[in-house]
């Protein structure tokens, strides 16, 4: 991830999700889902509905129900800093 302290949020995301797919290829479908959701998140934002769906189709229910809330949490959190 950038260390550069100017940098948007939602730009280090979209660069970690690139090095992500770069690095790892059977990766890059999840990390297309990233970069998709980080450009919606720049032109509008999304609900805790959505975010809870973005969270569950990327993690595939892998997560506890506490770390799942977090998540979501810290979602929202930044789409109300995003850009």
């Amino acid at each position: 991830m950038p260390n550069d302290p100017e940098a948007s949020p939602l730009g280090s995301i979209v660069a970690l999700a690139h090095q992500i797919a770069d690095a790892c290829p059977s990766c890059a479908g999840r990390a297309s889902e990233i970069i998709m959701w980080a450009g919606e998140i720049r032109e509008r934002r999304p609900s805790r509905e959505e975010l809870a769906a973005l969270v569950d189709a990327v993690c595939e229910s892998d997560l506890p129900g506490e770390r799942r809330k977090l998540l979501i949490d810290g979602l929202r959190a930044l789409v109300r800093f995003a850009e």
